[in-house]
């Protein structure tokens, strides 16, 4: 049986980013991944933004981490020549009343370090993108987008070049704790063979699969785990020239209905994701959703013609907050929190987890050397109480 210093579970962009900040400081990592690639959930159905921090809570996990991570997004793009675009984004106030809500995200942008936020008026709004009518907006020049694809495919080299390795088709069934460490039982999804490997520390980084991995850790209270709930989005594709140049965000509730626009380095513009909550994961397209999502989208874009939206993918967020509940962030939880030595889950991570992964895998390498969780836990657990 072989043993190493690290297995993180999940080959998605922050299992990635981990295990490539773990072997560039000489630790021998193995990354385990149920599909036969890596990237095929979460973080390949994402809309491949690179988010600056303006909505999120300051000094909460996403507010500090998507700021960082923002930045770290950008360097490493341009180091590695993969490809991203600064087009900056408009988020939008509809009506007077919607002001309000600019000025708390203005508040929390800066906060969080966002500098760069500039105020418009209709008007300016129009001048800038003829298509949108709207009362206000936030200009935010630092917002962009990403080759998310580009971007994993560099983790990944970067952890093999480093001396670690990944291993797809490779499913963790059982997950036994020995003294000074983890046994893991694997199974081959290709062929259905089983295997062990052994490891000092183990990271779950798995993902909307997280609570199940951690349900298998022997010795993990199961009051550490919590629910998960699975935000259903589809993202539908803009038949025609792309009608912004920019990102744009329009107020609730058309920012949850679809109402989101975005564009890739090929200039494809796509509105979305759309929301709702399902118990099983489930990526088919219902393309009747498209009605409700072009009546979001022409609450800033009235000249939005007939039938011009078609359902392009889906993408399923983890979430530790369900329908009606307000929203949680990331949930970091190592020995400090939990007890189990050795090991660390992270639970819940979404949207901007892609423009934070190298941030996120920096707390991540603290709390492998003992340091607790930098922030304080805010998720509920299934026994409806918030842990210690």
């Amino acid at each position: 049986m072989d043993r190493v210093s690290v297995v993180v579970i999940g080959a998605g962009a922050i299992g990635l980013a981990i295990a490539k900040a773990l072997t560039a400081q000489g630790r021998e990592v193995v990354v385990l991944e149920r599909n036969k690639t890596f990237g095929l959930e979460t973080s390949s159905r994402s809309n491949e933004v690179i988010h600056a921090s303006i909505f999120h809570v300051p000094g909460s996990p996403q507010g500090v981490l998507c700021r960082r991570g923002r930045d770290l997004m950008y360097a490493y793009c341009d180091e590695r020549g993969i490809g991203h675009r600064r087009t900056g984004k408009l988020v939008l106030a509809n009506t007077e009343d919607d002001r309000a809500t600019l000025e708390e995200f203005f508040r929390r942008g800066r906060a969080n370090g966002v500098d760069d936020l500039t105020w418009l008026d209709g008007s300016q709004v129009t001048e800038l993108e003829p298509n949108i009518r709207c009362h206000a907006a936030l200009l935010s020049p630092s917002s962009g987008i990403m080759d998310t694809n580009g971007v994993m495919r560099n983790y990944l080299g970067d952890v093999e070049e480093a001396g670690g390795a990944v291993a797809f088709n490779a499913e963790v069934v059982e997950i036994h704790k020995e003294d000074g460490g983890f046994r893991l039982t694997v199974r081959d999804n290709g062929n259905g063979t089983t295997s062990e490997i052994a490891c000092d520390t183990l990271v779950n980084a798995a993902g909307i699969w997280a609570p199940g991995i951690a349900e298998k850790v022997e010795g993990l209270d199961r009051k550490f785990v919590p629910k998960i709930y699975l935000a259903k989005g589809i993202f539908f594709k803009f038949q025609g020239r792309a009608p912004f140049s920019r990102l744009v965000v329009p107020s609730q509730p058309a920012w949850r209905n679809g109402g989101i626009f975005t564009l890739d380095l090929a200039g494809q513009g796509k509105f979305g994701p759309d929301e709702e909550w399902i118990d099983e994961v489930d990526y088919n397209i219902d393309e009747r959703r498209a009605v409700g999502v072009a009546e979001a989208v022409r609450s800033y874009f009235p000249a939005l013609p007939d039938n011009m939206l078609v359902g392009d993918y889906a993408g399923i967020r983890p979430r530790l907050n369900g329908p009606g509940e307000p929203p949680a962030d990331w949930l970091f939880q190592g020995p400090r929190e939990h007890g189990v030595a050795g090991l660390v889950n992270l639970f819940g991570f979404e949207s901007p987890g892609i423009t934070s992964s190298m941030a996120i895998a920096e707390v991540v390498s603290k709390m492998i050397d003992g340091a607790a969780s930098p922030f304080r836990p805010a998720a509920i657990y299934g026994d409806g109480k918030t842990a210690a």
